[in-house]
C-alpha cells in the first residue's frame, strides 16, 4: 500500500527515534506520561521513544540518531545544553517544547497571568487525521 510506504519514509535519513528530555527529574513518571501520549500520536511500529537524560545530552551520540526531541521541563536550560539542542536542529532534527524555557532565534517566553493554572485544549492529529485532544493545565508561559 503506498500510504503505508509513505508513513515510513524518512527524508532526513535519521533513525526513527523520538527523545524526551525532562531535565534533572530522576523519576520516570513524567517521561512515561509523555511517552504514552506520543505513542498515541505516531505509528509506534515505526518510531521508538526514549528518555534523554541530562547526563547524556553531552556524552551520548544522540544528535544523529533521532528525528524529534521533546523538551518537557520548566527548569532553565543551560547554555551548554542549548547549544547541543541547536546543533540537533541544524542537523535536521525537530524540537517540540512542552512547558519548556528553551528558545532560540530571538523568541522569548512571556508570562501571561490570566493563563496560569488554567485548563487549555492541546490538540494533536495523526496521519489518518484522527484528532487527539488533551485538556492540559498550563504554566501561563507563551512564546513571544
Amino acid at each position: 500500500c503506498p500510504t503505508e510506504y509513505l508513513k515510513r519514509i524518512n527524508l532526513t535519513g535519521k533513525p526513527p527515534n523520538i527523545l524526551v528530555y525532562v531535565g534533572s527529574d530522576p523519576k520516570k513518571v513524567k517521561f512515561e506520561e509523555i511517552k504514552s501520549i506520543i505513542t498515541e500520536c505516531v505509528d509506534f511500529n515505526s518510531y521508538t521513544v526514549y528518555q534523554l537524560l541530562e547526563k547524556q545530552v553531552l556524552s551520548v551520540p544522540w544528535l544523529d540518531n533521532a528525528l524529534l526531541l521533546i523538551i518537557a521541563t520548566s527548569e532553565p536550560i543551560s547554555d551548554t545544553l542549548s547549544k547541543q539542542f541547536l546543533t540537533f536542529m541544524s542537523k535536521g532534527g525537530k524540537i517540540l517544547g512542552l512547558s519548556a524555557a528553551f528558545t532560540f532565534g530571538g523568541i522569548r517566553v512571556k508570562r501571561k497571568n490570566e493563563l496560569i493554572d488554567t485548563i487549555q485544549p492541546f490538540v494533536f492529529s495523526n496521519t489518518e487525521n484522527n484528532e487527539i485532544k488533551l485538556n492540559v493545565l498550563t504554566s501561563g508561559k507563551v512564546f513571544e
